[in-house]
């Protein structure tokens, strides 16, 4: 038996129509394959179990659905860590990831016992095992070495799926555990090419959604940050093993498909950026996430019940709803990177359209036609008074409903003036393009903390003050300010940790004349890093931009600076990127070095690099540490703004509590 790694993404990168798939999409098509081939091995019309572990049931369930599943005969699927029912009559498709406790179960599964010496084994003799990434050598010998479970198997093979789908162009790695940031941050692995087993498992990851994509990329990281360089130093070897080893396996810019450039991966870290996570956001998406109770896309809403109010009353009924927010919900999809304002502006306009197309009865002639957004009222009764639309009113009742919740809870919180306050600091200007004193604005800030009673907001709060003006001017600001916030011991650990990110809690004190005489009442606010340039946003509450939009955009018109973002190998000339020769083409990491192909064709200087579109191939972004929504909807702006294809990931998408969280937890890396 050998181990055949997959052929399933090389034919998936593009559609029929030459159109570039989406990562969802080729996920999507990917799985398809994997049952299809097992499948079509069957006699007749058989059906097979599907049994998962953990993380394979999370890469199926963020991509396909049951019915997609059913339609390849999946009769069952079941969860291998959990004692089974037996299908004796049936096939067995194993999708797991290459772990030691997974790899184990299975040989359970084909290892005699006394249960199965008298009944056989729980599956028909027809096994096929995959497995999400490169199933190292150790856990391959050792199903070699279980000889019941060898004689069955007709396809083993490593899919290249390691990883979860977010959204169409975004992927995580489903990494949530308490140690990742002391392992980042706090690790002993520090020197050059090397990581820790968890960088180590990132980094193999990375490989697996190159390997979906068809892309063998240039690998940059910025030229300050060694844990970027680290891990971009061991993606270029791993992803150099997996070409050298997959000979069927081909990537764009090869040279044999002339449609497609070379993609490039950039790879980030959360340290570089600490302030957007932070912040508040009002588009859709990211106000969902930061202010209400949603679990992995799913939320529970209330759904007002028209007419129910009782006599005397104007308070309606209500229903706890669940919905969940992904990309099969085209709504959902339309208005995430929405202004919340926008959202229900549009969501009225689409209901109001309906109603006055048809009777307009629904609504009342006060409301009918004034261009006002519906309340919930309102729309329930339209809901409620078109039957024939029952469906999509529903939907965008039910998007109504939870941008309203946003909206209560926007209220309820406060944030209109603590998001003006956040913007100032984060911008260096006031609404109106003033640069106030930073004396003004603690003032502010301390009347924030004093009518503010949830401390994780005062802590939150605290933390933008601090990462926006790079520390605070003197300890006993700092001190006087933490006196006000009255955080609990956990909060001010957190705080403290901001350190351990490169963010000084205060200012390294200036020497000479100039230090001596600066005073805090003269400072004025400063402003972070590409947050100087301001949204072209209408609304006051939205003026901040994430750095990563910047990076974005320049990446996009090839103008990065190889200087600030090296590259781990030479990155090519770009007439030689456009007009491959055959006798270059011929040449790969499968007969020669990587580092010979490009030797000479480096880029010098960083004014060279600016001069050079280097190619127009894939973008993708990995940022270390997690993600925020305010980047992945920058990327989606940048995409469509300039055309370029770009994929975002992370190890996971984070809230800004959940940022907060792996704050307090770089506490627990300390000896």
């Amino acid at each position: 038996m050998s181990r055949r790694a997959s052929a399933t993404s090389s034919t998936t990168s593009s559609s029929a129509a030459g159109q570039t798939q989406s990562l969802r999409d080729i996920v999507q098509q990917s799985l398809g394959t994997v049952l299809q081939n097992s499948t079509s091995q069957l006699p007749g019309d058989k059906w097979i179990v599907l049994v998962v572990d953990p993380q394979s049931l999370r890469v199926i369930s963020s991509s396909i659905g049951m019915y997609n599943l059913m339609e390849h005969h999946v009769s069952i699927v079941e969860d291998l860590m959990k004692k089974r029912a037996p299908f004796r009559d049936q096939a067995v498709l194993y999708l797991v990831e290459p772990n030691e406790e997974s790899v184990a179960r299975i040989i359970q599964d084909w290892t005699p016992n006394k249960v199965t010496l008298k009944q056989g084994p729980l599956y028909g003799n027809t096994i096929f095992l995959y497995f999400l990434g490169r199933l190292p050598d150790a856990l391959f010998a050792k199903i070699k070495a279980c000889k019941e479970l060898v004689k069955r198997v007709k396809i083993l093979q490593e899919v290249n799926l390691d990883f979860l789908t977010k959204e169409a162009q975004g992927f995580h790695f489903d990494m949530t555990s308490p140690s990742i940031y002391p392992d980042l941050y706090m690790s002993k692995y520090q020197s050059a090419n090397n990581v820790s087993p968890l960088q180590e498992r990132m980094v193999q990851k990375l490989v697996t959604v190159c390997a979906t994509l068809n892309e063998y990329p240039h690998v940059r990281y910025p030229a300050n940050n060694e844990l970027c360089k680290n891990l971009a130093f061991v993606f270029q070897q791993k992803m150099n093993d997996f070409v050298g080893s997959n000979s069927s396996w081909w990537y764009n810019g090869d040279g044999l498909h002339p449609t497609s450039d070379r993609g490039t991966l950039l790879l980030l870290d959360r340290r570089d950026d600490c302030l957007s996570p932070l912040m508040h956001e009002f588009t859709y998406e990211a106000m969902v996430n930061d202010l209400l109770p949603i679990d992995d896309d799913r939320i529970t809403y209330n759904s007002i019940n028209a007419g129910t109010a009782k006599e005397g009353t104007s308070e309606e009924g209500t229903t706890k709803m669940d919905a969940l927010l992904n990309d099969n919900d085209e709504v959902w999809v339309e208005l995430r990177g929405k202004h919340i304002a926008d959202v229900i502006q549009t969501l009225s306009t689409k209901i109001r359209d309906i109603v006055d197309s048809n009777t307009g009865s629904a609504l009342n002639n006060s409301a009918k036609g004034n261009g006002k957004a519906l309340s919930i009222n309102q729309m329930a009764k339209a809901l409620k008074a078109l039957p024939e639309y029952r469906e999509i009113m529903s939907k965008l009742s039910q998007h109504m409903q939870i941008a309203h919740q946003c909206m209560d809870a926007f209220n309820k919180k406060g944030l209109l003036d603590l998001s003006d306050l956040e913007q100032t600091f984060a911008t260096g200007k006031t609404d109106e393009g003033r640069t106030p004193r930073l004396k003004e604005l603690l003032g502010q800030v301390v009347e924030e903390f004093r009518k503010q009673p949830d401390s994780l907001m005062r802590l939150r709060l605290l933390a933008i003050v601090i990462v926006s003006q790079r520390g605070l001017e003197s300890q006993s600001y700092f001190d006087k300010l933490l006196a006000e916030a009255n955080l609990s011991q956990k909060e001010l650990k957190a705080l403290k940790n901001l350190e351990k990110m490169g963010c000084p809690l205060v200012q390294a004190p200036e020497t000479g004349a100039k230090g001596k005489m600066a005073k805090l009442s003269a400072k004025k606010v400063s402003a972070y890093g590409a947050g100087a340039v301001e949204n072209d946003s209408e609304y006051s509450s939205s003026r901040y931009v994430c750095l990563l939009k910047a990076v974005l955009e320049r990446a996009a018109q090839g103008n990065l600076s190889v200087d600030e973002y090296p590259s781990v190998l030479p990155l090519p000339d770009a007439e030689a990127m456009l007009k491959p020769t055959s006798s270059s083409v011929a040449k790969s990491v499968r007969k020669t070095t990587a580092s010979s192909k490009w030797a000479g064709s480096s880029v010098g200087s960083s004014s060279q690099g600016a001069k050079k579109k280097g190619h127009g191939g894939r973008q993708i972004i990995f940022m270390a540490g997690g993600m925020c929504y305010s980047e992945l909807r920058s990327a989606r702006e940048v995409m469509a703004s300039t055309g370029m294809e770009i994929v975002v990931g992370s190890n996971r998408f984070i809230k800004p509590i959940d940022f907060m969280g792996d704050l307090k937890n770089l506490s627990r890396g300390e000896s």
